[in-house]
């Protein structure tokens, strides 16, 4: 196809009964008929989406155009590779589902991925567009976020308070107030005046910091990052002039990172010579705003990945290579899991978005982007104590566990609460931290098979195909004021063993039950014939729980059964 050119072409399903993908949507499990006008179509188009609705069709932050249609006897896929704006329609109407693509632009580059389970539609994908690399162990713990912290000695007494109040935590993140006037790759003068002193600080309780480094460079010839590219390296007008747009520092410029010279350019200043004071306990990069953000345009530019592609040249350029690079990204196209993790984004702090947190994390899963995570009790506005508490509950089953807040949410350290508040996310760290060698060996997985690390019933019991808010394993509380929560266990002849409580308790496969529930009781379980790998000692960070011994949760069926066990002190 010519690809200044719009074109669209239909897809049918045959024998599908639910169709799943086209992420990023704060959507359900699976997709919804559009056609009949009930609501817009599907729009994927890399998008700065804040205060974004739930359930809804709107663009958001990535755009990955992939399908898989699914029954209980087959599943496959198609996967558009193309990156433009498109809008698609989808329909069960007809005698199987479809879906109807509406691109703006590009070439019409179509894969069909024949399946015919879930698990290798999932792995035939991953093959297309690769895998994330396994995580360092640090970055599967807890992460401590908000907009901002001001002050280095506002960093230090949040890692002196989680120790005081023995809340486990891996990593302090900064937020763009610890530049020098939003220039990245600088520290504020006045409030972060030691960052040296600061990183030692966290490296003496074995912590890291991650720092948010945006693609925007404010327009300053004496800053030498805007000196270095001004020529020849950002993004232009027809007229050759730079693109300038409105962000968090003002007037900047945009880095045109399709061009392999600029990428180089970019990764050299993550290096400690160039990234002055920064150490080796600054571990991760959170690149924000990369769709990119431009607050007075609507822009036609979209460089879904580019940025952290660079970003990841530059932290293994920085070590040597010898380190396996953490990054955060709020804009993603399909392989964007190969250089970083993702987060749901800009949510807020209400009972909807922490449901939907578990349909966008599990969708992300089953194309690729399994480090996934969303903000512990929304990022806007303040959440309710009962919200609060059941989203540190649910958010520990996600593979990215961070807290973030907003500049003008209240602040919300586990810390500050009541006490009965403070023991309700304490065990939940906790639960979290023992299972850790568990979520190690399921990233292992993933990086040499291709598969989920979450995964959504229908992933292994195909059959399921109407549950979308359970995720193996267990379901947590999603919504409020709940004394009771009605449970799907999968799989006729496999049993589920509780063990969140003093005592153990079986439950049949293929039935539902009625669990009682409180604040303080959030339920998961073992499937019988799983082995479940842990460390129970309680620590208050990953690099203390190194010479732990492992724990092994055997839990028995009628055959026999073996675990894979990844151990790797590398980074």
């Amino acid at each position: 196809t010519d690809s200044s050119k719009a074109f669209s072409f239909g897809v049918e399903f045959v024998g599908a009964s639910k169709l799943y993908g086209l992420y990023h949507h704060a959507y359900k499990l699976s997709l919804d008929e559009t056609a009949d006008g009930s609501s817009d179509p599907f729009r994927l188009r890399n998008s700065d989406a804040g205060h974004y609705e739930v359930d809804s069709t709107m663009a958001l932050y990535g755009s990955v155009p992939v399908i898989y249609g699914h029954s209980a006897k087959r599943t496959s896929g198609i996967f558009l590779h193309n990156a433009a704006e498109q809008w698609v329609d989808i329909s069960y109407g007809g005698n199987s589902p479809s879906a109807y693509f509406m691109v703006e632009s590009g070439t019409f580059d179509l894969f069909a991925l024949l399946g015919p389970t879930p698990r290798e539609v999932v792995r035939q994908f991953t093959n297309l567009t690769g895998v994330a690399h396994l995580p360092q162990l640090w970055t599967l713990g807890y992460h401590q976020c908000r907009y901002s912290y001001q002050t280095q000695e506002d960093v230090k007494e949040v890692v002196a308070n989680m120790d005081k109040y023995d809340f486990p935590l891996d990593a302090v993140w900064l937020d763009i107030d610890y530049t020098n006037g939003k220039r990245y790759f600088t520290w504020n003068p006045d409030n972060f005046s030691d960052p040296n002193e600061m990183q030692a600080n966290l490296s003496s309780t074995n912590r890291k910091l991650v720092t948010i480094i945006d693609p925007h460079i404010k327009v300053d010839d004496n800053y030498n990052v805007y000196a270095g590219a001004k020529e020849n390296y950002f993004v232009k007008w027809a007229n050759g002039s730079n693109f300038e747009g409105d962000c968090w520092p003002g007037l900047s410029s945009y880095l045109d990172f399709l061009n392999p010279n600029v990428r180089d350019y970019y990764a050299s200043w993550y290096s400690y010579e160039k990234f002055e004071r920064s150490t080796e306990t600054l571990a991760g990069i959170w690149n924000d705003m990369n769709e990119p953000s431009v607050f007075n345009l609507d822009y036609e530019i979209t460089m879904p990945f580019e940025t952290t592609k660079a970003t990841h040249q530059g932290l293994m350029q920085r070590d040597n290579y010898t380190k396996r690079p953490f990054i955060l990204t709020r804009s993603h196209f399909a392989g964007s899991q190969r250089y970083a993790a993702v987060w749901t984004g800009d949510n807020m702090s209400d009972w909807p978005y922490l449901a939907v947190s578990y349909s966008e994390c599990m969708i992300s899963n089953i194309i690729g982007m399994v480090f996934c995570g969303a903000d512990i009790g929304g990022f806007f506005n303040d959440p309710e104590e009962q919200l609060l508490q059941r989203w540190y509950q649910a958010g520990i089953w996600l593979p990215f566990f961070r807290g973030h807040s907003d500049a003008e949410a209240s602040r919300r350290e586990p810390y500050l609460f009541s006490e009965n508040v403070q023991n309700t996310i304490r065990n939940a760290i906790k639960l979290r931290y023992k299972h850790i060698p568990y979520w190690y060996t399921l990233f292992n997985e993933h990086t040499r098979y291709g598969d989920p690390v979450i995964r959504p019933l229908f992933y292994s019991y195909p059959e399921v195909v109407d549950k979308d808010d359970h995720v193996l394993v267990g379901k947590p509380v999603l919504e409020a004021d709940v004394t009771s929560i009605l449970v799907f266990f999968p799989g006729s002849g496999t049993n589920w063993y509780r063990i969140d409580d003093d005592s153990w308790s079986v439950h049949k496969g293929n039935s539902s039950e009625i669990i009682a529930v409180d604040i303080n009781t959030s339920p998961y379980y073992y499937r019988a014939g799983s082995i479940i790998l842990r460390k129970d000692r309680e620590r208050i960070s990953t690099a203390d729980m190194n010479d732990d011994p492992y724990v092994l949760y055997a839990n028995l069926d009628a055959v026999s059964n073996k675990l894979t066990i990844f151990f790797n002190r590398c980074l």
